[in-house]
């Protein structure tokens, strides 16, 4: 018998019709004959289900979806309620660090604390909607995580910013000179890895120029370790390899849409075998 998935969502989420991964892969379990039902916010009538998804796209959930997660017999990503940089980087540095090379500045929490901001302003406060840039010590979100070449580069108000962290610039490169990140995506037991080239060293989707699939023998394993560490069921990691240790850059319990390395059947491919994954915990139902 299939099972009944009820799909956790933030209250300023879309989740229907979205580019998340997890959507396309319930389209692969709707095709099995498995009902989904989608929980928008707290305060929500909960429907039945065998088992729960948290995918709340924002950094830190609140208690009322603690008590969401408390209602279902089991929840994938139910023990991931906070992936703020602080709570998984190792490359974040103190101002007094002894470190003197290349340093980013991100926003403490996910995704440049957009969702953050856009969440404000759904609750009424619309100045969130005004483009804060400085003082450094005011920023809580950012477009784009600036590099500066030293720490003693980095203005004083982004140190006394305790929405905001710096962090290590570590990056790798290939033989060509052409930068990597290295991604892996994950459902259960269900796994892919490749990494993104660039010509650019802080690497997005807009300025990859390709993307390459490795072997996931060859995953790291403090990757997994973390991954163990902070109860990740399904989610992406971004890292890569300097001085030949890997280096963690972000985690993300709802990911985008599958790599589009190929073709249109590439990405039905990758997520038809990500989709899989699900197999895993319903043998854990049985049990």
């Amino acid at each position: 018998m299939n099972p009944r998935i009820a799909i956790i969502t933030h209250e300023i989420d879309t989740f229907q019709g979205s580019g998340y991964l997890l959507h396309g892969i319930c389209q692969a379990w709707i095709q099995r004959g498995i009902d989904i039902a989608v929980i928008k916010g707290t305060g929500k009538h909960l429907p039945a289900a065998d088992l729960a998804i948290l995918h709340t796209d924002i950094t830190e959930i609140e208690d009322d979806y603690g008590k969401i997660i408390d209602h279902y017999p089991m929840v994938i990503n139910g023990r991931v309620r906070d992936i703020s940089k602080n709570v998984f980087s190792d490359l974040i540095i103190a101002p007094n660090s002894a470190y003197s090379g290349p340093v980013i500045v991100k926003t403490k929490a996910n995704f440049g604390g957009m969702r953050e901001r856009e969440k404000k302003f759904k609750q009424g406060d619309h100045r969130s909607d005004i483009e804060i840039q400085r003082p450094w010590r005011r920023v809580e979100w950012l477009e784009e995580y600036p590099v500066f070449n030293s720490p003693r580069e980095v203005p004083q108000g982004v140190w006394r910013n305790d929405r905001l962290v710096v962090e290590k610039f570590l990056t790798e490169q290939n033989q060509a000179g052409e930068y990597l990140l290295r991604v892996w995506i994950f459902f259960g037991d269900k796994e892919i890895y490749y990494q993104c080239v660039s010509t650019e060293s802080v690497i997005k989707s807009h300025n990859t120029i390709r993307r390459e699939f490795l072997d996931v023998k060859d995953l790291p394993e403090s990757i997994r370790k973390t991954r163990e560490r902070m109860g990740f069921d399904f989610g992406k990691f971004d890292f890569s390899f300097h001085d030949g240790q890997a280096v963690l850059y972000d985690v993300n319990r709802t990911p985008g849409g599958a790599p589009n390395v190929s073709a249109g059947s590439k990405i039905g491919q990758v997520t038809q075998q990500l989709s899989t994954g699900l197999d895993y915990f319903t043998a854990q139902l049985k049990t």
